[in-house]
Order: C-alpha cells, then structure tokens, then sequence
C-alpha cells in the first residue's frame, strides 16, 4: 500500500526512538521535523538511577535487577532525548553482556552507565570503556586471561561481534594476538583476600602488570608491544571496523541491508573519528531512510511492543515482577518481566553473545502470543474511551496507514478491550 506522509512521519519517529511517541506525532508537520526532533539531544538528561554498590558479604540477589529494568523502560517511554535511547538500546545489544554469568545487578548497571554516557558520543571511546568494563570482563572471561594461561573469549569476540565483523579478515593468529594484548585485566572483588592488595574501589577493573603479556605481537599485520589500547586502536584503524558497525546501524535505523557504494560512503565518513551522531545523520539523509520500501520492513521487537503500549496507556511505569528462581505469577495478570524473559528479549539477559532475537525469529506464534502477556502488565486499563473511531485507535498506537483487513477486524469486535488486543497483534503493530 502506498505510503502516506503522516505514516512516514511516525515512521521516523519508530525508528529513532523506542516506542512509537503518538502525542507527539500530531505536532511533527513534515519528516524533516520529525528527524529534527528525534536528534535533537539539548534537553537536559533524566537522573540516574541510584545503585548502591553491594557490600560483596552476601550471594547476589538477581531480581534486583527488576528496578533498573523498569527505570530504563521508563526513559524509553518518556524520554525526550529519543535518538539516545535508540542508541542505547543498540549498544546494549551490540556489546551484549548477560546477568545470567555476571551475577551482579550493581555491574550490569554499571555497564548501561557507561553505555548510556557514550551512545551519542564516540564509538572508539565507547569501545574502549567497554573493553576494561568489569561485567564484560566477567561475561568474556577476560579475569583468566593471563600471560601464563591464555583465555581468547574477549579477543574473539571483540573482533569477530564488536568491530570486524566474522568475514572482516582477520586469522586465527590475530585473534591469539589479540588476547595476549587483553591481558592482565581483573575485577576487584570485594570481600575476597587479594582485594586488599589492589589500590582500587570494590567491583572496578584492576590492571596487573605482572599477568599481563608484555611480548611482542602482530597484529592485523602491525607489530608491537600492543596492550589493549594499542591493540584497540590497531583494530578501529582497519577499514572492516567502520564498515561493520556502519552497516549494523544502518540496519537499525533502515530497516534495509546497505549497499558498497552506500556501505563505502558512511565507512570513510565515520573511520575518520568515529564520532556516532555524524554517522546517525548520515543514514538519516540517505534517501532509504524515508523510502516506501524501509516502512514496516522491521519486525517490532518486543520492547518496542511495551513500550508502544505504555505510551497508548498514557503510563511509564510497569511492574517487572519478581525474576529471581522463585518467580511466581501475579494474581492479576502477568508481570512484564516474565513476558519479556519468555520472549528472549528482557534487558541485561540476551540468550547470547550475539544480542537479542533479530528479524524473522521475532515473528512466529511463541512471540505473538505473548504480546497479550505485555498488553496485561501494564498497570492500568488501556481499553479506549467507548466511541473511539478505529483510525483513531491505531494513531494511540502510533499507526497511522492501516489495512482496509486490519481496519476490518477490530472494527467486527465490539469489546474495546479486545479491539486493543486486537491492534497490538496486527500486522501494522508487529512490523515497523
């Protein structure tokens, strides 16, 4: 179906933020306006979230979780600097880390603290800050990595997930080079009797000259005694890095696979400091970005879904639950941090390295019945007002071009609750 620019406009809107924003779509008259206010990042930042750092003496308790979970949910419902938490959101995918090995909630926060000061910053400056991050460290193994006793998980993934990209060109040998550069690199752990001996503040990142290997290394075809800024910066200086993190983005904001010529043109762009608000902008000035073809050629995933939903309730708040081995059912229908964890999909818990569910394995029956779990885990009824017109159910949702078979469905349906169930599983709500 053709297009409108209405759609085009909260189709702008989907992309650069989390949600779909539709109280703000009727003050957006064209898409440069919509583009305009979805970069614009001069309102001043909401307030972290304070995490108390545990004392170490006791086992983590892993539901503590839930409350960053729902404070982050929160900033991507409300938040008016709406590229950022698009960003944020991309970056905790791409350096994806898991609760699940870590254990520490306060260290998983931590991370999405320093994710969250460099999303609209500087990718180099990014990469390296995750690198000596103490959950990465922990989620890749990097406190067994040592001169004498060699652990690659770090170095593999670093080139192969965050920069290069798998067919980037790089061998064996520099993944082993790599890692011996990593080296030395551990968590201070509180409570434990080595802490004592490191000069830095519980759950930080301590270097130890003494475990680190201090050889020589080739790497990517330069030699040198490479630690792991050096070897950092040998990897940001190859053409596959800017290349491989300009695509993923360019799929993020797109919707579409780039072509070279296209792939070539961000890459010189954004090699040269690799600054990531030029690089955004880029791919918003490409003319793909507004196309027919790039709206609704996403699957929504299912934090968008949520966060579409608490945006159409006029709410920001939602209930997590309980995510600790004891989790049990609310009595009143289901916390949002079951369905999102039944899914695959909730925050600081991928299934893996490789980030959260992507393109068609978002779509299939699993999926969509548990969107009706998210649509009961928002705190508050979001059955329209009794005479609402169909069109204007669907904009409550931010879906403003619907099918005359969509339009027809929820129209045959007299149950406001169920029409709304109805609009969260359609086609127009799943794509995006």
């Amino acid at each position: 179906m053709t297009v409108s620019d209405r759609e085009r406009v909260a189709h702008v809107v989907r992309r650069l933020s989390m949600g779909a924003h539709p109280k703000l779509l009727g003050d957006l008259h064209d898409t440069d306006a919509a583009i305009a206010a979805a970069l614009d990042l001069s309102a001043a930042a909401a307030p972290l979230l304070e995490v108390a750092a545990p004392s170490g003496s006791s086992p983590p308790a892993v539901s503590e979780i839930a409350k960053p979970i729902a404070w982050w949910i929160q900033r991507m419902a409300v938040s008016n600097r709406l590229v950022e938490e698009r960003l944020v959101w991309f970056w905790h995918d791409h350096f994806a880390t898991s609760l699940a090995k870590v254990r520490e909630p306060y260290l998983m926060w931590q991370q999405h603290v320093t994710l969250r000061a460099h999303a609209t910053g500087n990718f180099a400056d990014l990469l390296h800050a995750v690198a000596r991050d103490p959950a990465m460290i922990l989620y890749l193994d990097g406190i067994t990595n040592s001169a004498r006793e060699r652990n690659e998980n770090f170095g593999r993934e670093c080139l192969e997930l965050f920069t290069m990209g798998r067919d980037g060109g790089y061998t064996q040998d520099d993944v082993v080079a790599a890692a011996q550069s990593f080296t030395g690199w551990i968590v201070n752990l509180p409570n434990r009797p080595s802490s004592r001996r490191f000069n830095a503040a519980p759950w930080s990142a301590v270097f130890l000259p003494q475990r680190h290997d201090a050889g020589t290394k080739t790497l990517l075809g330069k030699t040198g005694t490479f630690d792991m800024d050096g070897a950092l910066e040998v990897i940001l200086d190859h053409p596959a890095t800017a290349r491989v993190v300009s695509t993923k983005l360019y799929r993020e904001l797109v919707g579409r696979t780039p072509d070279d010529k296209t792939v070539d043109r961000l890459a010189k762009t954004f090699r040269k400091d690799y600054a990531i608000m030029p690089l955004v902008q880029a791919i918003v000035d490409d003319d793909a970005f507004i196309a027919d073809d790039s709206v609704r050629a996403k699957f929504r995933t299912p934090i968008e879904k949520l966060v579409g939903i608490l945006q159409a309730s006029g709410v920001s708040a939602v209930d997590i639950g309980r995510l600790g081995p004891r989790a049990t059912r609310p009595r009143n229908g289901t916390a949002a941090g079951q369905a999102l964890r039944t899914m695959s999909f909730l925050p600081f818990l991928p299934p893996n390295v490789g980030g959260f569910p992507k393109g068609a394995r978002l779509l299939g029956p699993h999926s969509l019945v548990h969107t009706f779990d998210l649509l009961q885990a928002v705190p508050d009824p979001v059955a329209p007002a009794r005479g609402t017109s169909i069109d204007d159910l669907f904009a409550q949702y931010g879906i403003v071009d619907v099918s005359d078979r969509s339009h027809t469905v929820v129209a045959r349906q007299k149950d406001n609750a169920k029409r709304v169930a109805l609009v969260v599983t359609s086609p127009e709500y799943t794509l995006t």
